[in-house]
């Protein structure tokens, strides 16, 4: 507190000189002037001495027959002498000031935490069509009523929390869990059948729920159907007395043989950055974006885009962000691939492909695959052994399931009646 005291008052750091210098320190003692930083010199004294205490010194220095030699001015009121003539310089930074305040009084920023059913873009456009949003007015926004207003629109918004802290309006969100139960609730209204969607045979077959048609060893074709959503129930004499339809649950792996091609050209491209580097600057205020400078003329560039918030701290935001934009020059040089070097890269295609499959519960047990040259391109062809998860299920429509039972709910169908 002293130092900015000192500092608006205005303060000098003098040198000390004379005849009798320490008969001069003894008279400010005496007049209550104080000095401080006190330092010998060879023919003298250095020390700090406020403003207003240093206009009081001369008849002191008369009497001692010592000088004084300013060193250096420090404080507001040397300042304002130095820059007189600079007045413009104050009104800016007056203006700066003013236009901070004045923007604080808005919101430039909204973010949002917690939502994952409704997205951050759907909840933006509601808030935009109610007058809350880009440079919306902080005291125009009522946090509870927003908090009300968003749980009413969007049913599955359980919990909202909504505030205002700098330029930032920060909303934080709860949804309603999607309950498994809801999901098995609507499985168990749809029956359906499982369809093989390859041709092979049958490696193995698990069935939780539904009527399996085929076991291990058969042969199947695509499109056959695996496991029946249907459910059939005998009576006493073995006949059907009524079926019931479910939604089938099982895990069949077919052993199967795929296809396997690729292609690619013998030619390869090579692309290397420059030395050449161009960047470009901009400002964009949300929608509006200023480039003082046009994009360079030249075709094989690279451009990279960094943009920069314009805040002070964490919560402050101001309504433009700065955006840097370099542009690399790059060369390109073409090549031709060596045998060794077109067989790696289809090596590496093809484990890429395999991983792809092995994703989607393919389990590749052998390849045969051969690679030969077509003109220009390098063909890659050949069969995969594999096993293969079947997840392909047909709806089995409500007309199928009313046809051969009556009102009643006894079969009526020909193969659930003897003669």
């Amino acid at each position: 507190m002293f130092q900015f005291i000192k500092f608006f008052q205005g303060y000098l750091y003098v040198y000390l000189s004379g005849y009798s210098p320490e008969r001069f320190l003894n008279l400010c003692g005496r007049k209550n002037i104080v000095l401080w930083d006190l330092r010998r010199e060879q023919d003298g004294y250095r020390f700090y001495i406020s403003r207003r205490a240093f206009a009081l010194i001369g008849p002191l220095l008369d009497r001692t027959g010592t000088q004084v030699h300013v060193i250096r001015q420090n404080g507001v009121p040397y300042l304002m002498k130095k820059y007189k003539k600079h007045a413009s310089f104050f009104i800016g930074i007056f203006c700066a000031c003013f236009l901070l305040f004045f923007m604080s009084r808005f919101i430039w920023k909204i973010e949002i935490e917690g939502n994952s059913y409704y997205s951050t873009q759907t909840i933006l456009d509601y808030l935009n069509e109610n007058g809350i949003g880009y440079a919306s007015l902080k005291s125009g926004i009522n946090c509870k009523e927003l908090q009300n207003m968003l749980r009413k629109e969007f049913s599955d918004m359980t919990w909202v929390s909504a505030k205002t802290e700098g330029t930032v309006l920060y909303l934080v969100i709860q949804e309603r869990m999607k309950g498994n139960a809801a999901e098995t609730e609507n499985d168990a209204e749809t029956a359906t059948s499982l369809i093989a969607k390859n041709s092979g045979t049958i490696a193995s077959i698990t069935v939780r729920r539904g009527t399996p048609l085929v076991s291990a060893g058969d042969t199947v074709e695509e499109g056959d159907t695996l496991v029946s959503g249907v459910r059939e129930i005998l009576n006493d004499s073995g006949e059907v007395s009524a079926r019931n339809y479910v939604s089938c649950d099982a895990d069949v792996l077919i052993h199967t043989t795929l296809s396997y091609a690729d292609e690619f050209s013998e030619k390869y491209e090579t692309y290397f950055l420059t030395e050449k580097k161009k960047i470009r600057y901009a400002v964009c205020f949300d929608a509006w974006r200023a480039v003082p400078f046009t994009e360079p003329e030249e075709e094989n560039y690279i451009k990279m885009e960094n943009i920069c918030s314009a805040q002070f701290g964490t919560d402050f935001y101001l309504p433009f962000v700065i955006i840097k934009t370099e542009y690399l020059e790059y060369e390109i040089q073409t090549g031709t691939y060596t045998k060794e070097e077109a067989e790696a890269l289809a090596q590496e295609h093809l484990n890429l492909y395999c991983e792809n499959l092995a994703e989607n519960g393919v389990q590749i047990l052998s390849n045969s695959v051969i690679i030969e040259h077509s003109g220009k391109n390098i063909l890659v062809q050949g069969d995969l052994e594999a096993l293969v998860s079947q997840d392909s299920y047909e709806e089995i429509s409500q007309s199928e399931m009313e046809e051969g039972t009556d009102p009643d709910g006894i079969d009526t169908a020909d193969d659930g009646h003897s003669d």
